[in-house]
């Protein structure tokens, strides 16, 4: 019986994982398994910490993209991690191939690396602008491995289908029998999102407009992606499901929305907002231009964008709750403040 760290068998690793585990471990000749801890940050993949008589491992179960896409994935990263860059290069099976398709699912292993996640909004300013250049020096490694892309028109989130999915909530909400906390503050805020897209309806970007430049990006660079070493360095990059082609500065904006918002009414830290992005353009310069469009464009994208609701009430998962919360947080704040974002993110 395998059994996590510090847990009773009552609350082992079920049989069916274990047998799966076990199997992984044959198949990437790992070795023999001595211990087995679940990872369970994170809402999209299944992740195991798995130490054997050969080293420790992480074991991914991928369930996020296709058996296929991970492979091209992995491709890219061992290119990377060649390249002497802080990501971790997918480890082969007896076949040479880096994803194993069972019936049970479609299993990766990367070699486990010795590092923390460290939150964000602890991170020095020295810390913030070395992760920009991290950022940037990822970017520029990516357009030296993939084929370039030439500027093209990003798409727009509509309005109408925004208060269309507004009122669907909304109904769904008003047929519940009992509402919870949940459920009393998504109303809230959806009253105050429709009313939000009333007034902002003529500031939806251009669907037309090219946007550039265009590159390979990592697509959800974050603290939680970040693993720190006993150095104060960046030890390794994770969790690429999502590499593809995007506008360089939307990924810059997005990152720094992402790592440095409190989740509440303060908003953004803007100090470090203009630490990591100002260690970016130092490496691979963006204009003003870029990013105040990127920052435009990504704003947006907050006022229509429901999708943790999603999760919810259309897949039954609570899982995303924490993120609709702060999310709605950070968009009340930052649309009374974009001027501010803007100066931070060097945009104007």
């Amino acid at each position: 019986m395998l059994t996590t760290v510090g847990q009773t068998p009552d609350t082992a690793i079920p049989a069916g994982d274990a047998q799966t585990l076990h199997g992984v471990a044959a198949h990437f000749q790992l070795g023999e398994i001595i211990e087995v801890r679940e990872i369970t940050e994170g809402v999209m993949n299944r992740n195991w910490q798995v130490t054997t008589d050969t080293g420790r491992y992480a074991v991914k179960q991928v369930l996020d993209v296709s058996a296929d896409k991970a492979r091209r994935q992995h491709e890219v990263t061992a290119a990377l991690a060649a390249a002497g860059l802080p990501v971790p290069a997918p480890v082969t099976g007896g076949e040479g191939d880096t994803v194993w398709e069972i019936p049970a699912g479609a299993f990766a292993v990367l070699p486990w690396v010795a590092g923390a996640h460290q939150p964000c909004l602890q991170w020095s300013l020295e810390q913030c602008r070395r992760v920009g250049d991290l950022l940037a020096e990822l970017h520029g490694a990516l357009a030296g491995l993939l084929p370039g892309a030439e500027p093209a028109p990003a798409q727009v989130a509509e309005p109408a289908k925004a208060k269309a999915a507004i009122d669907r909530y909304l109904a769904i909400i008003g047929d519940l029998p009992v509402l919870e906390p949940f459920d009393a503050l998504v109303r809230d805020r959806l009253q105050q999102r429709r009313d939000l897209l009333e007034q902002v309806a003529h500031l939806r970007p251009d669907e037309t407009a090219l946007v550039s430049p265009i590159g390979w990006v990592h697509g959800d660079f974050h603290d939680l992606n970040l693993l720190w070493g006993d150095g104060g360095q960046v030890a390794a990059v994770v969790d690429w499901d999502r590499l593809s082609q995007r506008p360089l500065a939307a990924e810059v904006v997005r990152s720094a929305t992402l790592m440095f918002a409190h989740g509440d009414e303060r908003g953004l830290d803007l100090d470090r907002v203009s630490a990591f992005v100002s260690g970016y353009t130092a490496r691979r310069p963006l204009t003003p231009t870029e990013l105040a469009d990127a920052e435009h464009r990504l704003w947006w994208d907050r006022v229509c964008d429901l999708w943790q609701l999603k999760r919810h009430y259309d897949q039954g998962s609570s899982s995303c709750d924490h993120l609709f919360v702060s999310a709605a947080a950070l968009l009340s704040w930052w649309t009374d403040h974009r001027a501010d974002v803007a100066g931070a993110l060097g945009a104007r």
